[in-house]
């Protein structure tokens, strides 16, 4: 796991999927079946928790149980709770209806008593209260248990107004805790002659996305002043963090954390369109194509990308630490759901393309040739660690990132036919 003009709204990760564009054929790319497999449900008070293993290795595939966090994580159930989320928008029965409530009540288990989210839970069924990646603090894995409730509460179901009656408190406590965190305006610090907001260099932008995104979720329930503004103040942020041009690198892409880009989480651009096309505020919209519009083509057109850091000498920019891999899910799903955000926005096609070639890097269309998501199994693997060599280990991450990925890849004639006809070559 890795800790590292307006049209109509639709649900993909981070809420973006039309369900007004019909696939071209009958035949999915998404299958639950391994998925299914890492599903395990504990009982605790008299109800159902479903939680999802994190390690799930090849090649038995069976559950790996980590001693020192856990053998599941509220980053996983939150990823896993917004996909079915979705699913019920499309398919509202039983099953994905008993998978919303079970991983809903995880998370509600694993909330502290100060708001925040403990992660990991031992196989014992006890929670992990220790480890520096499960504390209750202001991180990734309380903001995705945000995020996930956000999207359970966009649903328009009256199967589910007793879950949204023990979610609202929850979230509008997160989101007091997020207005205290960003009250004032951010300031900026320089790391290596790269000028950012200090926000980004603590908090760091992915985070920041990710925050957006919930957030602008909640908005649509409730428009609220309050989370208007910060919406405002975090989108600036990010803005402040892009750097280059079309000419120069790193092409209007934004930093991650620091005066770092990494390909992990990196939903800046996501964030910005998705906020942007709710509020009608064309400086995020903007801001976020030009990401998509050309430091995307720059990353297929070189194998992908992994990382990088920049830093600044004699008012140019320069790259340092370069790297291609490790390629994960994580990594190739932020560019599919911005390029269909961006089709939304705009209406023009070739970002519907665009997401459509950029998710054959599941099916083969990578440096190592190798097919990273097996539709036959449904198993999702952990990634690419150089062009000779491939993770075939199946975890929650891998998996749910590229169902994910197929789900919002499906939801797009033009996209899904693109990776339809890739998989006929």
């Amino acid at each position: 796991m890795m800790n590292f003009k307006y049209i109509l709204v639709f649900l993909t990760l981070f809420s973006s999927c039309s369900k007004n564009d019909t696939p071209t054929s009958n035949s999915s790319l998404v299958n639950t079946s391994h998925l299914e497999h890492l599903y395990q449900k504990i009982d605790k008070n008299n109800t159902d928790l479903g939680t999802i293993w994190i390690y799930c290795d090849a090649p038995d595939y069976q559950l790996v149980a980590d001693g020192d966090e856990g053998f599941t994580c509220v980053d996983d159930v939150a990823r896993t709770l917004v996909f079915y989320c979705r699913q019920y928008e499309n398919s509202p029965n039983q099953e994905n209806l008993n998978k919303i409530k079970s991983f809903t009540h995880f998370l509600l288990y694993m909330k502290a008593n100060n708001g925040y989210f403990y992660n990991f839970m031992f196989p014992d069924e006890e929670i992990n209260t220790t480890h520096i990646n499960s504390l209750p603090i202001p991180n990734f894995w309380s903001w995705r248990a945000f995020w996930a409730l956000s999207e359970l509460n966009l649903l328009d179901s009256s199967e589910f107004d007793n879950l949204k009656a023990q979610i609202i408190p929850v979230m509008d406590d997160l989101v007091n805790k997020i207005n205290q965190i960003f009250i004032s305006n951010y300031n900026t610090t320089v790391i290596d002659g790269i000028e950012i907001p200090s926000w980004i260099a603590e908090q760091g932008a992915d985070q920041i996305a990710l925050i957006m995104t919930s957030l602008t979720n909640y908005y649509q329930i409730d428009k609220s002043p309050v989370i208007y503004d910060l919406l405002i103040k975090l989108g600036n942020s990010l803005i402040a963090a892009q750097y280059g041009d079309i000419d120069n690198f790193p092409h209007y892409a934004f930093l991650s954390w620091k005066n770092i880009w990494h390909a992990w989480g990196n939903t800046q651009a996501y964030a910005l369109l998705y906020t942007g096309r709710i509020l009608q505020n064309d400086i995020f919209i903007n801001a976020g194509q030009k990401e998509v519009d050309h430091f995307y083509p720059f990353c297929t057109e070189n194998g992908f990308v992994s990382d990088f850091k920049i830093s600044m000498s004699n008012n140019t920019i320069v790259k340092q630490d370069f790297n291609s891999f490790p390629q994960i899910a994580y990594g190739i799903s932020p560019m599919i759901f911005a390029s269909l955000e961006a089709y939304l926005v705009t209406g023009n096609e070739s970002y519907a393309t665009q997401a459509g070639e950029i998710a054959t890097w599941f099916l083969g269309n990578n440096s190592a040739r190798q097919i990273m998501y097996d539709y036959s199994t449904g198993r999702g693997f952990d990634g690419i660690d150089s062009a000779n060599k491939i993770n075939y280990n199946s975890g929650a991450e891998s998996t749910i990132e590229a169902l994910l990925s197929m789900q919002a890849i499906e939801s797009n004639y033009i996209s899904k036919q693109v990776v339809e006809n890739y998989k006929k070559k």
